[in-house]
């Protein structure tokens, strides 16, 4: 067998041209057409990345090219439906050429446009009361931030004592809600939650831990809604958060009303108060930390107290949480002062109008009842659990 040179394969490979040259024409104008047609997605990728990538300072005739290749890509990306990239290049077309205010109208539209065509009106169906509510907007911008998960039998969703940062909408099967009491040392249950129930509100709208179980019974689907994510919505949907506030409650509510068992969860009294106190913090060495917080305290019992505190950050009522504390207070019984000085650990804050907190904390050591019920009947008001 004779192996040919490389001078012989260039000459076979020539004829081999010559003999087809009709084919060879008619692939080269396919190739080109599909081309102009529909240009490849990994250029789209380059061009858009080129243009994410951009540091230099744009002149008249780049901002053009600029604006010309985030839009493209932001339909591309809506059409689909890869919506996190569409709305990033958005982000940067808005940055980049912050005049160009019809194409950023435009895109806006198109994202939104292509979500409301991609909306499913079954997974709305089992909370049309609170989709109901919203804008369309509103309701487009909810319904793209929800995320799904499969649990299976005998998983929990979230468990006593942790904390998430999550709002579980139940889409099927069955879970059921209890808690472990540690003064009879057993699981009690509350309630079974089904398709159309809400889960985790407590978590969600304060900085608190779970006082429930979640476990799955049968296999169910979860849709839920990240801390992250619903803060994200709130920027340009101010007005979400009181909707879904009121549609959480009413679950809550109903939650309340079908439990088998209405077992007694505070293990002592409150009694409202009104009482000037002061804070201070125990930093990671246990020791005070210097900054004094004015608080007014609201309620009292044997096991801890509630007050509010204005014109505290978000990121500092998340600090706060779960931290140990040193509060102090007085009070008066006929004419004589008393004072009250107790250590104890954050359990709970919840967000209130113009601008307030409510922390609630948990003595580590409980007050005599006695005292308790002497301090609230100085402050002139009434007990009520």
């Amino acid at each position: 067998m004779k192996c040919q040179s490389p001078h012989n394969q260039k000459e076979s490979s020539g004829k081999v041209n010559q003999m087809n040259p009709d084919n060879q024409s008619e692939k080269k104008r396919n190739v080109a057409h599909l081309r102009a047609v529909a240009p490849p997605v990994n250029q789209m990728q380059k061009k858009s990345s080129l243009v994410l990538r951009s540091d230099e300072p744009s002149t008249e005739k780049n901002t053009a090219e600029i604006l010309r290749a985030l839009f493209e890509g932001i339909v591309h990306y809506a059409n689909l439906g890869n919506f996190a990239k569409a709305e990033q290049l958005r982000e940067k077309l808005i940055a980049e050429v912050p005049t160009a205010s019809k194409t950023i109208i435009r895109s806006g539209e198109i994202i939104e446009q292509k979500k409301n065509s991609l909306m499913d009106p079954e997974k709305i169906r089992l909370w049309a009361d609170l989709f109901n509510q919203f804008t369309s907007s509103e309701a487009t911008a909810f319904y793209f931030a929800l995320k799904e998960f499969i649990v299976k039998p005998n998983q929990p969703v979230f468990q006593q004592g942790n904390c998430d940062n999550r709002l579980y909408f139940i889409r099927s099967g069955s879970l059921k809600l209890k808690y472990f009491d540690y003064d009879v040392r057993k699981n009690v249950s509350m309630n079974i939650l089904r398709q159309g129930d809400v889960a985790g509100a407590e978590t969600f709208f304060t900085l608190t831990n779970h006082t429930t179980n979640l476990i799955a019974i049968e296999e169910s689907k979860i849709s839920y809604l990240d801390k992250s994510a619903y803060q994200k919505i709130l920027a340009e949907n101010h007005t979400i958060e009181s909707k879904l506030l009121k549609f959480c409650e009413s679950k809550q509510i109903k939650f309340e009303q079908e439990r088998p068992e209405a077992p007694a969860r505070r293990a002592h009294q409150r009694y409202k108060a009104d009482l000037i106190g002061h804070m201070q913090r125990f930093d990671q060495d246990d020791k005070l930390i210097e900054e004094i917080t004015r608080v007014k305290i609201i309620d009292i019992s044997s096991g801890g107290l509630a007050y509010q505190v204005r014109n505290l950050k978000i990121g500092e009522a998340s600090h706060l949480h779960n931290s140990r504390i040193h509060i102090t207070a007085s009070y008066q019984k006929y004419s004589l002062s008393y004072e009250l000085k107790k250590t104890a650990k954050v359990v709970s804050l919840k967000f209130l109008p113009f601008g307030e907190y409510s922390v609630h904390i948990q003595f580590e050591e409980p007050i005599d009842e006695n005292i308790v019920m002497e301090i609230a009947k100085h402050t002139d008001v009434m007990a009520f659990i």
